[in-house]
Order: structure tokens, then sequence, then C-alpha cells
């Protein structure tokens, strides 16, 4: 017998014919979004794919890349998620230093990850380390050092590995006290620019600094014309690494008949506020941009960041949505880990 809290009556065909639905129970909420598990083996298996998908967007945005650093007359390289390898640029001497076990991922205590990669060249292995710190490219570590014959360690920081537990995430402190603003997850973006194209217009936003609308002349490819949507230049706000200001709101309901299918999010979205861009005639005030930034929803998939959308709220003032990965290693960033398939059943109704 189906629940009646369960029940809901549908109606369809311009509200001529009407079903009763039984969806699926509100009781299946997905581990990710309640961090509460039911007892017994269900339990422990919920609790492990929660934690199995964090530790996979935390590292959604390395996954794919090989660093490498060279020591004396050696030079190391991890694949990040498949293999460490080490090797003589000036010779053929080669040795494996372990692929990767994901059997054997651990999320830790301090929002960090540790991942094992084994079965090297004589048995070589190596363990990466990937703790809290900053993304911005002259102060990020990533060292090797030979701890015991044969055994490795790769440490990575990055500031999807803070715990980001102070003023509700804003903020997190890693090991040596410095601090961190939520904006730190945003730092690989700095020193690019992303831009799409609108019909005549084209749109640019450089991390932190600002956005810009143009239009490309033929093949000279001169912008004419272009203006500022707003700009951190010459406003004296904050633009060091790891100090940008941005706020953390909760998202909006969506609207779209997709995303209303979907299971509840509580997850946030980042904003920057843009001012000072090139004056507006129209309303005699300098053009405005709020930036959102959001992890996406298939950000297994690794998409790369792009703008997903630019509209015009109202005169001169635009909003402008970002998509990245960067953001996923974040808890109150990531959306809801994804339900299984679940069926609804129906019964049509008798007509009336």
């Amino acid at each position: 017998a189906w629940r009646a809290e369960d029940v809901k009556v549908m109606s369809f065909a311009g509200g001529k014919r009407s079903f009763k639905c039984h969806l699926p129970p509100r009781e299946n909420l997905t581990v990710a979004a309640s961090g509460r598990a039911r007892g017994g083996a269900s339990a422990e298996g919920g609790a492990s794919a929660a934690r199995s998908h964090f530790i996979a967007a935390k590292l959604v945005p390395l996954r794919g890349k090989c660093w490498r650093q060279t020591k004396d007359y050696w030079t190391y390289e991890v694949c990040f998620g498949h293999k460490v390898t080490q090797f003589r640029a000036d010779s053929d001497l080669r040795f494996s230093l372990g692929q990767h076990q994901p059997d054997l991922d651990a999320l830790l205590p301090g929002g960090g990850v540790r991942e094992v990669y084994s079965g090297g060249t004589d048995n070589r292995t190596t363990e990466v380390r990937y703790v809290c710190g900053t993304a911005h490219g002259p102060g990020r570590s990533h060292a090797v050092v030979e701890e015991r014959p044969l055994d490795y360690v790769w440490t990575v920081t990055g500031p999807q590995f803070c715990a980001w537990r102070e003023e509700d995430g804003a903020k997190a402190i890693d090991a040596d006290g410095t601090v961190f603003k939520v904006s730190a997850m945003l730092e690989e973006l700095r020193g690019s620019c992303v831009n799409v194209t609108k019909g005549w217009w084209t749109y640019e936003y450089c991390y932190p600094f600002g956005i810009t609308q143009f239009h490309l002349q033929g093949n000279s490819r001169k912008r004419d014309p272009e203006h500022s949507l707003g700009t951190l230049n010459g406003t004296g706000a904050e633009t060091r690494p790891d100090r940008v200001a941005v706020s953390m709101v909760q998202l909006r309901p969506s609207i779209s008949p997709r995303e209303r299918r979907a299971p509840p999010s509580k997850h946030r979205t980042l904003q920057q506020r843009l001012g000072n861009g090139t004056v507006c005639h129209e309303v005699n005030r300098p053009r405005a941009t709020t930036v959102s930034f959001q992890c996406p929803s298939n950000w297994q998939q690794r998409p790369a960041t792009k703008i997903i959308s630019i509209s015009e709220s109202s005169l001169c003032e635009y909003d402008v949505l970002i998509h990245t990965t960067l953001l996923c290693g974040h808890e109150k960033l990531l959306p809801s880990m994804p339900r299984g398939k679940e069926t609804i059943q129906c019964v049509a109704e008798p007509a009336g």
C-alpha cells in the first residue's frame, strides 16, 4: 500500500486527465546532503560513498594533469590519480614509483586527502599528501622526498584541502596559521581570462580584476567599441592572492523543469561585485556587474571553467554566471550527491 504522504495527484493533457502518482519517499535523501546514516551495513556503505564522492570533488581540478619536479639529476613526475615515475633526462634510466590504488584513498580530518601509489619498480611506493595551502603559483608547494629507501612522499597544497570551518565556511587557517579567504578557491584563475560571444558582443572576465564587453572588428581583431562592465582597478579593493573579497550566498531555487526533478541542494555560490565600469549615459552612472561562481552539477566530467550566462538585470547592471570545478572541493559549494534511479508509479484516476 502507498503511504498518503508519498502520493500526489498530477494532471496532464491540459488538466483533462488526472493520475494518482507514488513519488520516491522523502527519506531517500542523498548521504552527501544529510550526512546521516540509518544504521547497519547500509549506513557504512552510504558514509563510504559520501567520502569517496567528496574526495573526487576535491581532486577533480588535478585529474588528467601531470606535475614534475627536478631534484639534482632526477626528475619526478606525478600524474594525479594514475602513476608516479622517476627518471633521468640525460639517459634511459626510469623507475615506476607506484600506480594509484583508489581503494586506499583517505579523507583526512583537517580537510586533506591521502593517496597511495604502490607496486613500483622494486616495490617502490609513493604517498601523495594533499594539504591546506595556497593554489597561487609562486606560493604553491609540491615537493617530493624519499623518507625511507624506496618510499616516497609527495606533498601538494591547495585551498580545497583546507577545513573551511571558520566564519561559516568563508575562512580557513592552515597548519602554519596562515588565513585564507574563500576566494582562495579561485586563485588558479588568476592570470587567465574566460570569454564568450553572444551575438555582436564578446564578454571577457579576468580574475579578479574585471569584466569587459567589446566587439571584434573583422579580421583586424580590434576591440571597438569596448566597455568595462566592472573593475577592481583604481578602487582600492583588495586584489592580493587569497584575499579577494567575495561573498558566499545560498543559491536560488531553480525553475527549470530539469532542475525541479533534482533532489534539493543547499550548496552555495560565490559572488564578486564589480563596480566602477564605463559610465552608462542612459543612467549617468558607471556600469556594474555581479559575478557568480558555481561548482557545476556535471563536475565529474571535468568541464572547463566557462561563462554560462550573462544577463542585464537592469539598465547597465549585469549578472554573470561562471561554472568552475575549482569550487567543488569546498563542502558548502559542492552540489548534493546524486540519487540513484528511482521510480514514479502512476495510476489513472477515474474520469469525472
